[in-house]
């Protein structure tokens, strides 16, 4: 069986990580959607909420478990027996960063980081994005799935 991971923070869940673990799951047998958290930051969704979010967001990938996992995620690779690492890129920043995690990870994880390009609809979308576009008061739900708007909307500033 092909196991992967494809890893993010998902505060809040956005189309476009949708639509990229839509991708990354069409080339495993089981992906693990896992929310990493790292206790050196405070986050505006709680876990939890992120967790449940995620869950009714991807209910129609039926080799999806959504979980959380403090640490590194070569750790959590290793725990599931994933042999790759599954991430999106945007664009050449996105590019760089998983060229450089890819180098990092390959210190303590003997898998692939591989990546899946975004579809140019959702390119320009990221939780920063829809976190500044919620704190100056405008709309935002064209953004995040329609499932998950309303409890976004409890936790960023509306």
């Amino acid at each position: 069986m092909r196991i992967g991971v494809y890893a993010g923070s998902f505060c809040p869940v956005t189309k476009g990580h949708v639509d990229a673990i839509e991708k990354a799951s069409k080339l495993v047998d089981k992906l693990y959607v896992v929310i990493g958290v790292n206790i050196e930051k405070k986050y505006i969704i709680p876990t939890d909420i992120r967790l449940n979010m995620l869950q009714k967001a991807l209910t129609h990938l039926k080799n999806v478990e959504v979980v959380s996992h403090s640490g590194m995620m070569t750790d959590f690779c290793k725990s599931v027996n994933a042999r790759v690492m599954v991430k999106s890129i945007r664009n050449a920043l996105d590019l760089q960063s998983v060229i450089d995690l890819n180098d990092i990870n390959a210190q303590y994880w003997n898998g692939e980081t591989v990546f899946v390009v975004g579809d140019k609809k959702y390119r320009h979308i990221s939780s920063s994005l829809v976190r500044e576009l919620a704190t100056l008061k405008q709309d935002f739900s064209e953004f995040v799935p329609e499932c998950c708007y309303e409890e976004i909307c409890k936790y960023l500033d509306r």
